[in-house]
């Protein structure tokens, strides 16, 4: 079995990088666990560099908002239904526009519009600190990326 030494180098590199976000996070008065999925989101895209970067930032940051419109639609344009009839017919309405994203080129990748989405529920509704730590997520996923690819290139290593 060949070790996949630039694998093993973005995985020194990525945990590190996710060490420091975790200790410097809380200084910025920004969330650990949304900068997490805000990362998660640039790796899951496949995409790389700027690409990477646009469409997580394009679909966690719509997903943030998809999530807020399914709270505020059942609160107030169905108020004159009950709260669960409200909130299902919110939620089935803005889930199959979310799913039509999906041929919408630049927020086509549906899975980073739902970690927004459930980004926001989790953070309970903290719309400004959701969006700032999805943010700096989404360049933790890149620096994460940047820096194993660029450190395996310097130290001259190939994948088996």
């Amino acid at each position: 079995m060949k070790i996949n030494w630039p694998l093993v180098v973005s995985a020194l590199v990525t945990g590190f990088l996710c060490g420091l976000w975790a200790g410097v996070a809380p200084l910025l008065n920004l969330s650990i666990w949304a900068g997490f999925a805000g990362c998660t989101a640039y790796f899951a895209s496949g995409k790389h560099q700027l690409a990477g970067i646009k469409m997580t930032l394009y679909t966690t940051l719509l997903g943030s908002f998809t999530a807020f419109a399914m709270i505020w639609s059942g609160d107030n344009i169905l108020s004159f239904l009950s709260p669960n009839l409200a909130t299902g017919i919110a939620v089935g309405v803005i889930v199959g526009l979310i799913v039509l994203c999906g041929a919408v080129n630049f927020v086509s990748f549906v899975p980073g519009i739902f970690v927004g989405c459930y980004s926001y529920f989790a953070i309970d509704g903290q719309w400004p600190l959701l969006a700032a730590s999805l943010i700096a997520g989404a360049f933790l996923g890149w620096a994460c990326d940047q820096g194993g690819t660029s450190l395996s290139q310097r130290l001259g290593l190939t994948e088996p």
